[in-house]
């Protein structure tokens, strides 16, 4: 009994609040364009094809992922875009997020085409 009095006691204690906000708005922010595909691999996803996917994401400013199966990776990481081991006929999903999604998505279904090694 002796807590339940003290709760008690708070409760019938006013406690002013002052708002403050923590960050001003001052304009609308416009969201990511965010896409996703789901594709079947042609060729081989190897070490060559991982850089360039990375190199893409870099000139575009987008973040890439591929998964595949339990497999995810991603342009920050091109051990993991590696270890998806990716071959002809392997399905993945494709994720591509950023302003210039459209010119990341054409570089990159081509290496996922087969279309190019990773050298253009």
């Amino acid at each position: 009994m002796k807590h339940a009095n003290k709760s008690l006691k708070n409760r019938n204690h006013k406690v002013n609040h002052k708002v403050i906000p923590l960050v001003e708005i001052t304009e609308a922010v416009e969201p990511v364009k965010e896409v996703s595909f789901i594709m079947v691999a042609k060729g081989v996803i190897g070490f060559r094809e991982s850089a360039h996917i990375v190199k893409i994401a870099d000139e575009t400013n987008c973040t890439i992922s591929i998964a595949s199966g339990k497999n995810f990776g991603t342009n920050k990481s091109i051990l993991s875009l590696v270890n998806l081991m990716l071959t002809s006929g392997k399905s993945l999903v494709l994720n591509i997020k950023g302003e210039r999604n459209e010119e990341a998505f054409r570089a990159v279904s081509k290496i996922i085409a087969g279309e190019t090694d990773g050298n253009s």
